[in-house]
């Protein structure tokens, strides 16, 4: 293999491995609800598309919650606000215990999916 093609590969795994990193990151929310009846909490963020629930990871620890994106949504729709619900059980957050929240907020979905 000549060095050229090597500098190539060497790039192109560069430029992959930093497209990954970059949609790793904690998401700008659009909105936020609680529903203590149904024991659920709803998360509110930008999709173009093809955003699902398993594009996200849920960090919580030390009453402390924190929304990660780890899929970036490539979709060429326009963007949306669309709801995503968990059970607070499956999160780990007991129905009557009180946490914040880490992530910040953003009214503009159109921006938000660029964050």
């Amino acid at each position: 293999m000549n060095v050229i093609a090597i500098c190539l590969m060497v790039s192109l795994f560069t430029i992959g491995g930093i497209s990954q990193t970059l949609a790793e990151g904690p998401e700008a929310l659009l909105g936020f609800s609680t529903d203590f009846d149904k024991k659920e909490l709803t998360i509110e963020v930008s999709s173009s598309g093809c955003t699902t629930k398993g594009d996200f990871k849920i960090h919580y620890k030390d009453n402390v919650l924190t929304v990660i994106r780890i899929r970036r949504d490539d979709c060429k729709a326009m963007p949306r606000k669309i709801g995503l619900t968990y059970t607070l059980q499956a999160i780990g957050i007991g129905p009557h215990q009180s946490f914040s929240i880490s992530n910040r907020f953003i009214v503009n979905e159109n921006i938000a999916i660029m964050k």
